[in-house]
């Protein structure tokens, strides 16, 4: 509708100066200056709508291209904003990509076992165990019952491996069994992994009791992990007379959910 009452307006716009240039024409001639003023009489009203018509051409050419360079505008604001979210995504990435990458790097050097370094690939679809795929297998070093540990502390070990790839069993998986001390009282006890919460049955001691806030760490008893891994913090202690030890829950400092790198450690063999 648009296009149809701009060409309708143009059109008429050049009819009317054809005509006008005519009239100038005939009227320039010594037998038409009788008539001269009678066109100009006439002609006025006309000029005068020439004029507006001239006007509105011109407003409504402006309008189509303020529009369009608006709309070239926001196309291009737009793809500017996306390629902007897009950056600082990727940046955002690198930076905890970098500080997973320092954590690691400062554990393995006070730490100081050998160590394999590997992205975490996918998750895998049990929520229940929460396995994690690596992408560092048997040609890396990487051998079934190796112990995993990240920047934090323990995340679990190595249940398979492939060529370039492996699966972790995590903490979270109910199979999980950890011998821990803490660090406060120095209480002894087990660590009974579990998709919800990390579960400690305590040895009793006589005169001693777990406080809440004290790290749980591997105490190498048994010889499944080498003694000083980080599991995990008392985040609650339950007492009970009847039974043979008291039992607390543990906030472990690994979230398999955000964990993107992770060490192998290759130079411990568990018994």
């Amino acid at each position: 509708m648009q296009r149809r009452a701009q060409s309708r307006s143009t059109g008429l716009f050049l009819t009317l100066c054809a005509l006008m240039l005519l009239l100038a024409m005939l009227t320039q001639q010594p037998w038409a200056a009788g008539a001269r003023g009678t066109a100009k009489s006439v002609l006025a009203p006309m000029e005068s709508g020439m004029v507006a018509v001239s006007d509105a051409v011109q407003h409504v050419t402006g309008v189509f291209g303020d529009i369009g360079t608006l709309r070239s505008e926001n196309s291009r604001l737009a793809s500017e904003n996306a390629d902007l979210r897009r950056q600082i995504a990727e940046l955002s990435a690198a930076g905890q990509d970098n500080a997973s990458l320092r954590q690691a790097l400062a554990f393995e050097r006070s730490f100081g076992h050998a160590t394999v370094a590997a992205q975490v690939v996918s998750r895998g679809p049990d929520g229940f165990s929460q396995t994690l795929e690596i992408d560092r297998g048997a040609a890396d070093g990487v051998r079934n019952g190796m112990i995993v540990v990240s920047g934090n502390g323990l995340v679990g070990k190595v249940r398979e491996s492939g060529s370039h790839a492996a699966i972790i069993q995590t903490l979270a998986d109910p199979q999980s069994r950890v011998n821990v001390f803490l660090s406060k009282s120095g209480l002894e006890g087990t660590v009974i992994g579990g998709p919800d919460a990390l579960q400690m049955v305590l040895m009793p001691q006589i005169g001693v009791v777990a406080s809440t806030g004290e790290w749980a760490t591997t105490s190498g008893v048994g010889g499944g992990y080498p003694r000083g891994l980080v599991v995990g913090e008392v985040a609650k202690v339950s007492h009970r007379d009847s039974s043979t030890g008291d039992q607390a829950l543990l906030a472990w400092v690994n979230d398999p959910t955000r964990l993107n790198l992770v060490l192998v450690i290759t130079d411990f063999t568990p018994s």
